[in-house]
């Protein structure tokens, strides 16, 4: 009886050892365990010299052999610190997929706590947004379109003004002039820190006419907005500053705009507002809290103090006026 075994020809005979071992092979790298980079950072923690120093070793390989995709798996565990090690090891990667890595953690819903802010100066002890961290890394790998993209869509869709405050700086720490107009929009945040975010964001990528932005400010309909940006004001120093300050001094139906623009108006103005302040100390319609407000100013204008006795502050004035810059 005729055997039912078929006999392969010779030459699959002699393919069939490298095929057989391709597959072998293929099958064991498929089946080879994922890196475990939450435990390697565990180990590299370690008090056991011998350990650590093992861990660093596989850490500084998986780096230099570009393996984004261990560390990106590090992003999605629910430690912090694991997390903060897996971006500071993909800022180290140079390749597109560390980049896309990084900036898909911009998200809002991607935020946590980290004690660090590169363009903020606070205490190391401080904690700050994740994404601004993030921001400024993606900044040092050369910037990424997405980047702006997902931050300036986020800003106003925050739960709270600390995500708000978080969405401007890391906007900032971007330092590209694509966050101009998310970050100007920030300048009439109703939160004072994010409008002071949004001001620090905007030196750093020296947008101009944020001024001009400012003044448009001092009209807005919210009293938030003209409070924040009165205060704010007084860190721009010009005749035309002081001058649109102290017109919110005379008409702004709000008390607090009017204090808050009364001291602005001494530092933005000087002595050229001098006059002006004056004559809110001398007027029978200001309040006692105006006028009060009106001699703090003259004495940050002129490092006199003559409280509110408006005829003192005007003898002196009469006496040194020629000392002063003109109005």
């Amino acid at each position: 009886m005729r055997s039912a075994v078929k006999i392969l020809p010779r030459r699959a005979l002699r393919l069939a050892p490298p095929l057989l071992a391709a597959a072998v092979f293929s099958l064991a790298v498929s089946c080879a365990p994922e890196v475990d980079v939450e435990k390697l950072y565990t180990q590299f923690r370690s008090g056991d010299y011998e350990e650590k120093v093992e861990a660093g070793q596989r850490l500084s390989q998986l780096v230099s052999e570009g393996k984004t995709d261990v560390f990106a798996r590090g992003l999605r565990s629910e430690n912090a610190e694991t997390r903060v090690q897996s971006i500071l090891h993909l800022m180290l990667i140079e390749n597109d997929e560390a980049r896309k890595a990084l900036v898909g953690e911009l998200e809002l819903s991607r935020r946590f706590s980290v004690f660090y802010n590169p363009i903020r100066l606070v205490p190391v002890s401080t904690p700050s947004d994740s994404r601004i961290m993030i921001a400024r890394i993606v900044f040092l790998k050369g910037g990424d379109p997405k980047a702006v993209e997902i931050l300036a869509g986020t800003y106003g869709k925050e739960p709270d003004a600390e995500a708000r405050l978080g969405t401007v700086y890391a906007l900032g720490a971007l330092a590209s002039p694509e966050t101009t107009p998310a970050l100007r929009r920030a300048l009439r945040d109703s939160d004072l820190r994010v409008v002071r975010a949004a001001l620090e964001g905007l030196s750093l990528t020296g947008a101009p006419g944020v001024t001009d932005t400012l003044l448009e400010g001092l009209a807005d309909s919210e009293e938030s907005v003209r409070l924040n940006t009165a205060t704010v004001l007084a860190g721009f120093p010009g005749r035309n500053i002081a001058g649109a300050l102290m017109e919110l001094v005379r008409k702004d139906p709000s008390r607090k705009v009017r204090l808050a623009a009364m001291g602005s108006a001494a530092f933005a103005g000087g002595p050229a507002v001098f006059e002006p302040i004056l004559a809110v100390l001398q007027s029978r319609d200001s309040s006692a809290e105006m006028r009060g407000a009106a001699a703090s100013a003259l004495k940050s204008i002129t490092s006199q103090d003559f409280g509110q006795d408006a005829d003192r502050w005007a003898r002196w004035y009469e006496q040194n006026r020629r000392e002063l810059p003109s109005p």
